[in-house]
């Protein structure tokens, strides 16, 4: 009786035990799951950290490039200012020197001696000695005037010929300014201009030389283009040239990109960016182009227009001082771009040939349409080039639309998770739901399938019974009882596992079924936004027609004017 007792009261305790126990085990299996949520939600904030992290070093890497271009431009600017600062005083006192011989009211004598000592400061300079001959060319000295003129023209044959030339005009002394030209148009090989051709090109797309120039020019411009258009590869060359403009005038990044959906959902989202940005390129070129054509130049005199193509000859910075205008041009363009370095070796690259000494009539051309600044091009010559030019730009620009249009994605992929779709212009809306929704459901029939118990789970259902029957046969009562507790251990194991595997399975239905209804969203979200992408696209595409009209309309001789005296006639 006493035995039985005290058993039944060993096996209470043993039972409020295994209670507990089982207790602790579904609150253990519960703070796991919950544990590894948690590292799933620390793991996405990492990922976002890391990202903006890398942001955060790109901004800085380029704040920092920025400020050291700020920092170089100061430094070159500096140096230029003292390896050729003492240019700018002859530049200066060459225009005061014209001025004060149309109002007469300074002496002769000073006139001179201001130009001789000027020739002291700069023994290479070929402006000191052309400012020598003018100053002894106003005040009648003959002998000196031709000397100065010698060392002028042996110093920089062309830019003195030029030099005399618009003086001469200035003057009114039209048959000296012609032979001046002729003499500068005699020593220049159309294949390799120097690049201040570009003046005499000025001049007369501004109508500054006259009537009887403008006939020699005209003939001598039409026979350089002539005989560059008979060379092998030519056309290709000039639609070549404006491809790259066009390259660099499209926007990295369209403006009209505002789609979250295929942003994150889309594979074919870089393709979209750059189709839609050679969109954009049509309202952007038509812009550039008619702000050049529809420009008007000032309103001068002809002494005020020679003046100012004198001021950009003798201004013209020479060879020796290329290569720190170059470097100052780029460290500009690295300050404009933010520090993107990689950006301004683009336009760097389209504008380095500005600064070559030698190029082609066409590249000549090229440059005071594309970068007028920079060739020192008025507005006369910008439009005369982008007219004489237009054959090779309007190619470049068909090809340019005809490879954006092939570009475009007929069919435009979705991925969301695993699931993979096309569309192509939001119109499979119910296919793409039910594609979803049969894939969503095998994801989850197949996941659910991989949550069950292992072999050795599902034997503790039942294994339990045997530590029971051996402990009653090797131990009898006292047996029965470690039995039966190691029975109830393993047996609670089980039950703990199929509870933790049920918590797991209700939780993946309800994750699917929610992953169901938000991709049901998503892909709703992601048609629409691709049938606003095609007319996003078709409406920008549409203003190629009018760009190419405009283009077409382009007629060179509409931008060749004389001048003579007070009148501009249009040829």
């Amino acid at each position: 009786m006493a035995d039985r007792i005290i058993a039944q009261a060993d096996l209470s305790g043993i039972r409020n035990c295994l209670r507990e126990l089982g207790e602790y085990i579904d609150t253990t299996n519960s703070n796991v799951i919950t544990v590894g949520k948690n590292v799933d939600a620390l793991q996405q904030d990492l990922d976002a950290l890391t990202a903006d992290f890398h942001d955060f070093v790109q901004a800085h890497r380029l704040s920092a490039r920025a400020q050291l271009a700020e920092t170089r431009l100061v430094k070159l600017r500096q140096e230029l200012e003292q390896k050729y600062g003492h240019y700018a005083e002859i530049r200066r006192t060459t225009k005061g020197i014209l001025q004060a011989n149309d109002l007469a009211i300074v002496r002769q004598e000073t006139v001179r001696a201001a130009g001789e000592e000027l020739m002291l400061r700069a023994p290479e300079y070929w402006l000191a000695p052309a400012l020598v001959a003018l100053s002894a060319w106003i005040s009648d000295h003959e002998e000196i005037a031709v000397r100065a003129l010698r060392e002028a023209l042996r110093r920089d044959e062309e830019k003195t010929a030029l030099f005399f030339a618009l003086v001469c005009r200035r003057a009114g002394r039209g048959a000296p300014a012609l032979r001046w030209a002729q003499h500068y148009l005699m020593r220049q090989d159309e294949t390799a201009l120097d690049r201040k051709a570009i003046l005499i090109v000025d001049a007369y797309a501004s109508g500054l030389l006259g009537v009887d120039t403008d006939g020699l020019i005209a003939q001598q411009l039409d026979a350089w283009l002539a005989r560059l258009s008979e060379q092998p590869g030519f056309v290709e060359a000039q639609e070549s040239r404006w491809k790259e403009a066009l390259a660099v005038m499209q926007p990295e990044t369209p403006a009209a990109f505002h789609y979250p959906y295929l942003e994150e959902h889309s594979p074919t989202v870089a393709d979209l960016k750059s189709t839609l940005a050679g969109a954009e390129l049509h309202g952007k070129f038509y812009a550039h182009v008619q702000q050049i054509v529809m420009q008007n130049p000032p309103m001068r005199t002809l002494v005020q227009e020679l003046d100012r193509v004198l001021t950009s000859l003798v201004t013209d910075f020479d060879a020796a001082e290329q290569p720190l205008r170059e470097a100052v041009t780029f460290e500009q363009l690295v300050a404009d771009e933010g520090g993107d370095e990689t950006r301004a070796k683009k336009e760097m690259q389209l504008k380095q040939e500005a600064f070559e000494e030698r190029r082609d009539f066409m590249q000549l051309l090229t440059d005071a349409a594309m970068n007028p600044k920079e060739a020192q091009a008025s507005v006369a010559t910008q439009k005369m080039a982008l007219a004489i030019s237009k054959d090779w730009m309007l190619s470049a620009y068909r090809d340019h639309i005809a490879e954006n249009r092939a570009a475009v994605p007929h069919s435009i992929a979705l991925r969301i998770g695993e699931f993979e779709g096309e569309t192509e212009n939001g119109e499979n809306e119910e296919e793409l739901l039910r594609q979803f929704a049969a894939w969503n459901d095998a994801m989850r029939d197949r996941e659910l399938a991989k949550l069950r118990l292992t072999g050795k789970q599902e034997l503790c259902k039942w294994a339990g019974i045997v530590p029971i029957v051996l402990g009653f046969y090797l131990g009898g009562a006292v047996g029965l009882v470690i039995g039966a507790v190691i029975g109830v251990l393993i047996y609670l194991s089980y039950r703990s596992a199929k509870r933790a595997l049920e918590t797991q399975r209700e939780e993946l239905q309800q994750h699917f079924a929610e992953q169901g209804k938000t991709g049901a969203e998503i892909v709703r979200g992601l048609l629409a936004e691709v049938v606003d992408y095609r007319e996003a696209y078709r409406a920008l595409d549409a203003e190629s027609k009018k760009t190419l009209d405009y283009l077409t309309s382009l007629d060179v001789s509409a931008f060749r004017t004389v001048r003579e005296g007070g009148r501009r006639i249009q040829i």
